[in-house]
């Protein structure tokens, strides 16, 4: 009895399945072939000898078609060929909506900057004993103009929040482009927890990390979810736990704008609107710094995996 001469199969990158080298696609997943995956397996590394070629089984076809190709070339040619059929999932750069992102956020500065000047021309005037001050209609007018300038802010933060959103699902979006698995969050979800009472508290920044994390350009390495052992860096924390005490400020400095005429109480609430813009500017500029570095770090990781 006389040994076969070759024996070809093609192991999908996706599920992992052994197919026939005829099969076009995946038998389990549906997955793409792509023509370097017919792999051809020498009758030598098949057979021990004719008497009991009967023996060979599935594994030991699997082990020497592993030893001939690496499955992340599998991973490339087979995400290549999906993507070459208009299948899968693209990348799509979020710097555009970034640097609206980062544009808005400056405007917000911007505002923030005038609206420190008067809570200081106000905090200054309020703290002297109304006898000795000499202008109380400027009082008034610097007044009126604080609250224009909170109306202001409003505007720009609410158009902040759409644009940031965005930006959010785009580049969460991104991730399953580069490979990333065992991820927490979808895109969806990944919005939708800015919106959940309590758990709003925590979640977004999970998400963050999570997108700063999978953007690696070690994301698709062969073992596994690797990307999770990825570095956060230090100001994403502080970035976070500023627009945390951010919220808690201007909430409490509203209710004191709106809950007394007293000079004290206005000289008060002047003053936490005071800490507060402190509080948001450096935490705009912080947002900035978090939304660049995140879409530069997909481009990059974009670029360096040849997508």
């Amino acid at each position: 009895m006389e040994a076969p001469a070759l024996v070809s199969s093609r192991r999908c990158s996706w599920c992992g399945t052994l197919n026939s080298q005829t099969d076009i696609v995946c038998s389990k997943c549906g997955a793409v072939f792509s023509s370097i995956q017919a792999v051809v397996i020498p009758a030598s590394e098949t057979a021990v000898a004719v008497s009991n070629h009967s023996e060979i089984t599935n594994n030991s076809d699997q082990d020497a078609v592993l030893a001939v190709v690496d499955s992340s070339m599998f991973d490339k040619i087979s995400n290549e060929a999906m993507k070459g059929l208009g299948f899968g999932p693209t990348f799509v750069s979020g710097y555009s909506v970034a640097l609206i992102v980062a544009g808005c956020l400056s405007v917000f500065i911007l505002i923030s900057l005038a609206g420190a000047v008067v809570d200081i021309s106000l905090i200054q005037v309020l703290a002297k004993p109304p006898s000795l001050r000499t202008n109380p209609a400027g009082v008034n007018d610097s007044q009126i103009l604080a609250l224009i300038i909170r109306f202001l802010l409003t505007g720009v933060v609410l158009l902040t929040a759409v644009f940031f959103l965005i930006w959010i699902y785009r580049v969460h979006k991104n991730l399953k482009v580069f490979g990333a698995t065992e991820l927490k969050y979808s895109p969806g979800w990944a919005v939708a927890w800015f919106f959940v009472p309590l758990l709003n508290i925590f979640r977004p920044y999970q998400v963050i990390a999570e997108i700063w994390k999978a953007s690696a350009k070690g994301a698709r390495r062969e073992i596994g979810a690797n990307w999770k052992f990825e570095h956060i860096p230090a100001y994403f924390g502080l970035w976070w736990g500023l627009w945390l005490l951010s919220g808690l400020l201007d909430s409490f400095s509203a209710f004191m704008i709106l809950g007394g005429g007293l000079a004290n109480q206005q000289l008060v609430a002047s003053r936490y609107r005071l800490v507060y813009d402190a509080v948001s500017i450096t935490c705009a500029v912080l947002a900035i710094v978090v939304v660049l570095r995140i879409t530069a770090r997909q481009e990059t990781t974009n670029r360096a995996n040849g997508y």
